[in-house]
């Protein structure tokens, strides 16, 4: 089960959903020094404390995040921080 979960819908093509993911993978892989991959359509990411996945699909994107013990007390702030670039990204 994941700590944080995020989804959010929007009116873009796959190919444009896919492309806004990587924008905002490529910013955390700068400020937090993220791995990530794309399998299909799933965008895989880890880095120490951190593990997960964001799903893109031709409607909607689902992210779904496990926090290592350290990682958890920021929880709620790391939660803002993400809803808050989902839907700016994905408005």
């Amino acid at each position: 089960m994941s700590d944080i979960h995020a989804h959010r819908t929007h009116n873009l093509s796959l190919d444009e959903a896919k492309k806004v993911a990587q924008k905002l993978v490529d910013q955390l892989e700068k400020e937090f020094q993220l791995e990530s991959r794309w399998v299909g359509n799933t965008l895989n990411f880890t880095r120490s404390g951190v593990k997960g996945t964001l799903d893109v699909t031709d409607k909607d994107v689902t992210l779904d995040i496990s926090l290592g013990f350290m990682l958890k007390a920021f929880k709620s702030k790391i939660q803002a921080e993400i809803d808050k670039n989902l839907s700016s990204m994905f408005a």
